[in-house]
């Protein structure tokens, strides 16, 4: 949920004060812009959420709990 808030919020004030969003030298015009950032921001997030997940999961198998 942060990923996405953070997305969210930096490419919306990106928006609002005139910049185009450029994603690998593609623009991206709009609130089509924003949304795709947002996702990508969501879509890192939960994939460093998951991946410490099952780090911390092996370290407690390791431990023998």
């Amino acid at each position: 949920m942060i990923g996405f808030g953070l997305g969210f919020a930096a490419s919306a004030l990106s928006l609002l004060s005139g910049n185009t969003i450029s994603i690998n030298g593609t623009a991206i015009g709009g609130w089509t812009g924003v949304w795709v950032v947002t996702f990508a921001c969501g879509l890192g997030g939960f994939l460093f959420g998951a991946i410490w997940a099952l780090v911390f999961r092996a370290i407690a198998i390791a431990s023998g709990r």
